[in-house]
């Protein structure tokens, strides 16, 4: 008899094991699982305190949600009781995020546009269940899609990673009751530090238990990037063998190092020593892989190959950005942009070579790999005009004007590869940090929020202060149901939409207005931040909340304006240079050499867009005949016109005589 396949029995024993209840976690045995889960994925660069300028580290994220609710919202201060029940709310991305009071003004139920009847404390806003508050007043933090940054400049990143073992929260007959939503928010209300924050969210996690974004392995794991005014931590989770508990790893970023996250786990080996100062894990991060099968016990534990999920064929989605970020900050190290699939190349950072600050972070996350062989506005995929967007696979493309045999399945879809960028179109806001330390010049500075509503490329970053008493309005305005012309989103996403189609020609105006804006906000920014470095609570929000108004609204109406302009413009493949002159003169837009080579636009290619067929034998031949043809026709007739002495038989136009 032939021997069972083991892989065939391992799935087999996890589908039987779906059917027992008690079951609440999904374990992935394999190294194979390579998911077609690729929509909603962010990115988090975090930088060391000596290689920031700042004198503090920074981390960032972006949201790259195309469903998310992406308005902000300032969380105040609050008096509590240390033993009283805090409530713990399921994940939700999608508009409204919340609904109530508890998170600030943003959420409230007054401020909700009216497109559904959204109620507190019912549905998606019911509580899942209560934990201690902890702590006898909560810290004031801004809020977001995640916890972003509170009143210590205690600030966290996220990226979400792929994980092998699942787990349902409680609201799905699950045991979890923790996701790394509310995780990060009771960090931000708790802790001051960075180690504070890792230690509390790992030890919340294995007593409440944790659950993934979703309940796909895909989505099972998280990384947060987690930095105070002086270290920065990666952490990673996942729900551990039970369901009702958790497994977690951190590691310290050095002072002079860069380290990225792209939806994959980065921390490697645990080693035994420096544990405290340079890592903190789970006690159970050895015994529940060796427990599952995840790890033999013998040899070198390795956390993202233990625990994560390659990507197989698609690597590069995750890797690609790994190492755009390293190879940008450490350019002399010619790390290879082509590795395996779990970035074996790729060290846990890379220590920068130059001055790597808020302003680096922001510019790699506009990147579309430019100026490399991975550029996405250059080659066939890219257009005639060099679009580097590359839209999203969805389970068939079935919209009502699809030719037939266009149709395409998620596994056909999910059998090719693009390449996924940093900056991505369906981002719903991105942030950086800035957490200005206790040393250096910046010492004394308030804390920053850098922050743009959707996709970067097309968007300027305005200051948000956990100092001022609430976030500006175009960043707390808004939703995906309607164009709102009082949200941050919708004036930077008319722009991007407007100039992907002639993206060669209308960027270079957009990258105009991003480096106008922020050479203006930079130049009034330092003389406010001056002032309100030595004012009191009171003078120094209101200082930094008038400036960071005023310079929203301004980056508001910029790019509103930039749109109208755009769409005047760029149009209709022409480009006006000059608006102010008598007679306009566009400038055609046509097509690139390239891409009509590609597309086999010229006459004589093998496949010339100009015919309607592909040209073969036979019908080359049909052509010969038809052009004899013709000539005869042509001689003919114009041998019809000479005198003739005898009357000759009409023709029917082709030559012929008719019967």
């Amino acid at each position: 008899m032939e021997s069972t396949n083991p892989a065939i029995l391992a799935r087999a024993m996890l589908l039987l094991l779906a059917f027992i209840p008690a079951i609440q976690s999904l374990v992935i045995l394999g190294d194979d699982y390579d998911p077609a889960w690729l929509n909603d994925r962010c990115t988090s660069i975090i930088v060391g305190a000596d290689a920031t300028g700042d004198g503090g580290p920074t981390t960032s994220h972006t949201n790259d949600c195309n469903a998310c609710d992406f308005r902000l919202s300032k969380v105040e201060a609050k008096t509590v009781d240390p033993e009283g029940d805090r409530p713990v709310y399921r994940y939700r991305a999608e508009y409204p995020r919340f609904v109530g009071d508890a998170k600030g003004s943003t959420y409230a139920a007054a401020a909700l546009k009216d497109y559904y009847p959204w109620k507190e404390n019912k549905g998606d806003f019911a509580p899942l269940g209560t934990i201690p508050w902890g702590t006898s007043r909560t810290n004031a933090y801004v809020d977001g899609a995640y916890a972003m940054m509170n009143e210590h400049q205690l600030a966290i990143g996220e990226s979400t990673c792929g994980a092998r073992i699942t787990a349902l929260p409680v609201s799905e007959g699950g045991l979890a009751l923790l996701d790394a939503r509310e995780l990060s928010t009771i960090a931000l209300e708790r802790c001051a530090t960075a180690k504070c924050a890792v230690e509390l969210m790992g030890a919340l996690a294995e007593e409440y238990g944790y659950y993934g974004a979703d309940s796909t392995a895909g989505e099972a794991g998280e990384a947060l990037t987690v930095v105070d005014t002086e270290h920065a931590w990666v952490f990673h989770i996942l729900a551990d063998d039970t369901g009702a508990s958790a497994v977690w790893a951190a590691r310290r970023v050095p002072h002079g190092d860069v380290a990225v996250v792209a939806n994959q786990f980065v921390i490697t080996t645990l080693p035994e020593e420096e544990k405290g100062d340079w890592w903190l894990a789970s006690d159970n991060v050895r015994t529940v892989a060796a427990k599952v099968g995840l790890w033999d016990g013998a040899s070198d534990f390795n956390f993202l190959e233990v625990y994560g999920l390659s990507r197989l064929h698609l690597s590069p989605y995750a890797t690609r950005r790994q190492w755009r970020v390293f190879d940008t900050a450490a350019p002399s190290l010619n790390l290879p942009g082509d590795t395996d699939a779990w970035g074996r190349d790729y060290p846990f950072s890379v220590t920068a070579e130059s001055t790597f600050g808020a302003d680096a972070v922001k510019a790699l996350f506009r990147d579309h790999y430019e100026g490399t062989p991975y550029d996405m506005t250059r080659g066939i995929a890219a257009g005639p005009h060099g679009d580097p967007n590359r839209f999203d696979t969805s389970a068939t493309f079935d919209v009502g004007y699809a030719h037939a045999g266009d149709a395409v399945t998620m596994d056909e879809a999910s059998s090719g590869m693009f390449e996924r960028a940093i900056s991505i179109f369906r981002c719903s806001y991105s942030f950086v940090s800035q957490s200005r330390g206790v040393r250096g010049e910046a010492a004394g500075y308030p804390s920053v929020l850098w922050v743009a509503q959707y996709a970067p490329h097309a968007a300027s970053y305005v200051p948000v202060y956990v100092d001022a008493d609430a976030v500006p309005e175009p960043l707390a305005s808004g939703s995906l149901h309607a164009v709102d012309a009082k949200a941050q989103y919708w004036a930077h996403a008319m722009v991007g939409n407007w100039a992907a189609r002639f993206w060669d020609a209308a960027m270079p105006i957009v990258a105009k207005t991003i480096d106008d804006v922020a050479n203006d906000i930079e130049a009034k920014r330092l003389v406010v931040e001056e002032a309100a470095r030595g004012a009191d609570g009171a003078a120094r929000a209101a200082a930094l909340g008038a400036f960071a108004n005023a310079t929203a609204a301004d980056a508001l109406a910029t790019w509103w304006a930039l749109f109208w302009d755009l769409a005047a413009t760029v149009k209709d493949g022409q480009r006006l240079d000059d608006i102010h002159v008598e007679k306009l003169n566009p400038t055609k837009l046509f097509y690139p050499r390239r891409w009509l080579d590609a597309i086999h636009f010229f006459p004589g290619s093998e496949k010339s867009a100009w015919a309607t067929y592909a040209p073969s034998e036979t019908s080359i031949v049909a052509y010969g005949i038809s052009f004899l043809l013709g000539a005869a026709l042509a001689a003919f007739m114009v041998k019809q016109k000479e005198p003739k002495a005898e009357p000759v038989p009409a023709t029917n136009g082709y030559g012929l005589v008719n019967a």
